[in-house]
Order: C-alpha cells, then structure tokens, then sequence
C-alpha cells in the first residue's frame, strides 16, 4: 500500500532563509575590536557620540519651532527629547568607564546645532533625518552585538553596561527611522521619495569625502614638512659646506689685517693693573 504522503526532493523543501547580515553591521563589528580595545577608546568614543546626539537633540527642537503641522510637531520634539537622553547616557557611561577622558576638539562641533530644517526645507530634512537615522540605527546594532557576545566570553560588567546602552538606544533609534520615512511617504509619490533619498545619500557623501580630504590633507601637509626638516635641511647644509672652496667661514669677521680692540672691562683692568705697578715703583 502506497504511503499518501509524497517525500519531496531536498531542493524543493521549503526552508526558512537566515536573515542576511547588513553591510553596515558587518563593517562596524569587524571594526569594533579595534575601535573600542580599551577603557580609554571606549569613553571617547562615548563622548563623541553624546556631542553628536546634542547636536542633533538642537537641530530636532529647532525644526520643532518651525514645523507646520502638529502631527510634524509632536514628532519631532519626541525625537528631540530622545537625542538629549541620548547625549546624557553616553556622557554618563563614558565618564564610569573613564573620567579623566574629555570630548575632543573636533568633537565638540558636532554638539552646535546647524538649523537643518531651515537650510534644507522639509522634504530634504526628513530624508536626511530618515538616512543618518538609519546608519546610527546600524551601527549600535552592531555595537550591541559585539558587547553582548564579549559579556558572554568574558563575564565583564563593562561590556554588558555597553550591550544594554547600545540596544535601549538601538530601539529608539529604530523609531525615528520608521517615522521620518513616514512623514517623507506622506509629502512626496514612491518615485519622488527614493529621488530624495538617492539626491541626500550622494550629497552625504560627497560631504564625508570632503571632510575626509580635509583630514587627509592636513596630516599630509604635516608630514612634508617633517621630512623638510629631517631629511631635506642637512643635506643642503652638507652640499653647502663640500662647496664652498675657499670661502670664508659664514658669521661675523674683523677686515682683514685688523687686531680686535680689547672689551671695556679687559682695559680697564689693564689700567688698573699698570697703575698698581707704578705705585710699588
């Protein structure tokens, strides 16, 4: 008796796909264990994401004020009031981990507020807001993951603080994706949307690249004029002295046949001595 139930080849079987890794995930947990190696890294770089949160918390109540609708309203001061608790957490930690660290120079630009909203006008703030939001989204995800993996290893407490700091923030990082990409979908057509996006992702680039050939140029510049001074100034000094033939030395020098006159002092210890002299005579 023939079984009704038929065995299908293993290829047609139907299996659950693994969900696929982000690009973005993948760099920033390959990087982590470089970036983040020690208690000092760590606080800096919890630093730097505070004065970069403070930014954005100024920008998003700014845009606030200038908004025009309430639904816009009420959305951005939520996303206002979740970047300067943001700003405040990483402070709080960076300064468990290490308090002698301070924000760098560099970093603390990133804590002025831009007035975004403004300069851009609504359609390109969100989709600006709805791309950086994404990226941060990526990169404590991944960050989460790379300190909830070391915390199993490794039984420290200071990688499973920063595994709970990365996922509470991930979580609602993940809410301002969603909804700036909502408040775009309500302004602009599907087409026009992705046109948006494409146009901010290339200008976010070409700013990146921009910065990035500032640093570049910068450090280059610095390492010149260091191998001025190392490699390229003594050998000159040295070609200058195998040629100089029969050239005086360079400096000062008395004409030639001139006898040097005596200083004040030497002459008048001269007199003194001569006067000396006579008297005993």
């Amino acid at each position: 008796m023939t079984s009704a139930t038929t065995l299908q080849p293993t290829s047609q079987r139907s299996v659950t796909p693994r969900a696929a890794v982000p690009l973005g995930d993948r760099i920033h947990r390959l990087l982590a264990p470089l970036a983040w190696s020690s208690d000092r890294r760590i606080a800096r770089k919890l630093l730097g994401f505070s004065a970069t949160e403070l930014g954005s918390a100024l920008d998003m109540f700014r845009a606030t004020e200038l908004a025009e609708t309430a639904e816009h309203r009420r959305l951005f001061l939520r996303h206002a009031l979740d970047e300067s608790r943001h700003a405040v957490r990483f402070k709080e930690v960076a300064r468990r981990i290490d308090p002698t660290v301070r924000t760098r120079a560099h970093e603390r630009v990133h804590a002025e507020p831009q007035d975004l909203y403004r300069v851009l006008g609504v359609a390109p703030f969100l989709a600006f807001v709805h791309i950086s939001e994404a990226r941060a989204l990526s990169q404590f995800r991944a960050l989460h993951r790379h300190f909830e993996a070391r915390a199993k290893t490794r039984a420290s407490p200071r990688d499973t603080l920063l595994s709970e700091l990365f996922a509470e923030i991930a979580r609602e990082e993940k809410v301002h994706v969603a909804y700036s990409l909502h408040l775009l979908q309500g302004l602009q057509s599907a087409r026009e949307v992705r046109t948006e996006l494409a146009r901010t992702r290339r200008r976010l680039a070409w700013e990146a690249w921009k910065r990035a050939g500032a640093r570049l140029g910068s450090r280059a510049s610095g390492l010149v004029l260091a191998l001025t001074f190392i490699a390229i100034l003594p050998l000159f000094a040295l070609v200058m002295r195998l040629t100089r033939g029969g050239l005086p030395k360079p400096g000062w020098h008395l004409p030639e046949g001139s006898r040097p006159s005596p200083s004040a002092p030497a002459t008048q210890a001269h007199d003194r001595a001569l006067a000396a002299a006579r008297r005993l005579g």
